[in-house]
């Protein structure tokens, strides 16, 4: 049965990581909250990263929901400044809000990860690779086994056009 760390249940548990981050000795922590060394070490080594990971990722999920607030106020100020020109004959003013609302919109699904403008290189239609992939087909006709082999591979890439 695995034994529980020390510092991991020990009532000032916070405190000790507390210590340990304001660069306080390892040694002068352990025996100020009566520990060892060896498992302020331990729990620092074993068990510290992943609760400084953790605290990374939630800040960062923090940054981001108050970033998307801060858009959806931003597109929610835009919609009244549209409804407000909406009714009017400046349509240079109501073009203007629908840009800013588009971009707005923009923004919120690169935030939201609902929109990805990742580049995505469709390399099966490529001629250059058909001519390539072409090319290899042929040669290999000298050599059926390798052909079958290279063919099949090819096939069972992502859409493999072989």
């Amino acid at each position: 049965m695995p034994r529980t760390c020390t510092v991991c249940s020990h009532e000032h548990r916070d405190a000790i990581e507390d210590a340990f981050l304001a660069s306080t000795p390892k040694r002068r922590i352990a025996s100020q909250y009566g520990v060892t060394e060896r498992a302020v070490r331990y729990h620092l080594k074993e068990h510290l990263p992943k609760l400084l990971a953790m605290a990374r990722d939630a800040e960062r999920s923090a940054r981001a929901d108050s970033l998307l607030d801060r858009l959806e106020a931003l597109q929610a100020d835009t919609k009244v400044v549209l409804d407000e020109v909406r009714e009017t004959e400046n349509y240079g003013a109501r073009l203007g809000a629908i840009r800013e609302m588009r971009r707005n919109l923009e923004l919120i699904g690169e935030v939201t990860k609902e929109l990805d403008r990742t580049p995505t290189l469709n390399l099966h239609l490529n001629p250059e690779w058909l001519r390539i992939e072409t090319t290899i087909v042929t040669t290999l006709e000298r050599f059926p086994e390798a052909k079958e082999a290279v063919v099949g591979a090819l096939k069972e890439l992502p859409n493999g056009s072989a």
